[in-house]
């Protein structure tokens, strides 16, 4: 919600529930509505659950404008002479999973995320919650397909890389640090047979214990860093 207000999304109301305890994090927040002189109402609590949507709004809810989504090319065109970085989430089913994603591409500055319109979880409130903000200070391209945007990032010059724990090259001894884009596919059953075939390249992680595979939000936020790593440091 700070981070919403903090990112000049349109806002048009603060509701605060009339059993949110006074803490120094809410008197931040309608401090902050204030001074975006944002009307501030007190509304009783199981009101508030209802106008959300879900129970995990600890008391405060701010009534936002519609997103705006991203296109493709002014996700490519936000690197602006240096190499292309970009997320594909493919069919993630889990909000917590999603946000947490989200919060992982934010930190890691990637230039925009990828994913359908349906077939997957939406940018819902438990998301955005889950994303700990970074969803408001993303390009987010919510498009009909991802077999076609990844055709496109393709045509852009771009990359495609998954993690597939049968692969048999490494993370750590591939070269990430091109322009690229990272594909991560849902929770249950990874990338999909027909992505998979369109990556120009799967990677693994070394495993020392005896789960066999990682989280698809884990996988996601290791590749993410390791084009990090790989950029800062220039090594392989």
């Amino acid at each position: 919600m700070a981070e919403a207000l903090a990112s000049g999304r349109e806002a048009h109301r603060l509701l605060v529930s009339g059993s949110a305890r006074h803490s120094p994090e809410l008197r931040a927040i309608t401090d902050a509505a204030r001074r975006a002189h944002l009307p501030i109402d007190r509304v009783p609590a199981d009101q508030m659950t209802r106008i959300g949507g879900f129970d995990g709004h600890q008391g405060v809810l701010l009534e936002v404008g519609e997103r705006r989504w991203a296109t493709l090319d002014e996700i490519v065109g936000h690197a602006a002479g240096r190499h292309p970085f970009v997320l594909v989430l493919e069919h993630l089913q889990d909000p917590a999973n999603f946000g947490t994603l989200l919060r992982s591409a934010e930190a890691a500055g990637v230039d925009g995320v990828i994913f359908p319109e349906r077939g997957a979880a939406p940018l819902s409130a438990a998301a955005v919650k889950a994303s700990a903000g970074a969803s408001e200070h993303l390009l987010l391209a919510r498009l009909p397909t991802i077999g076609e945007a990844i055709h496109e990032l393709k045509v852009s010059g771009l990359r495609l890389v998954a993690a597939d724990q049968d692969a048999p090259t490494s993370a750590w001894a591939s070269d990430l640090s091109c322009p690229i884009a990272i594909v991560v596919g849902s929770e249950g059953s990874g990338l999909s047979g027909a992505s998979k075939r369109r990556c120009d390249l799967l990677v693994s992680f070394p495993m020392a214990g005896r789960v066999a595979s990682l989280n698809a939000s884990t996988a996601g936020a290791l590749l993410l860093f390791e084009v990090v790593r790989q950029r800062v440091t220039g090594l392989r």
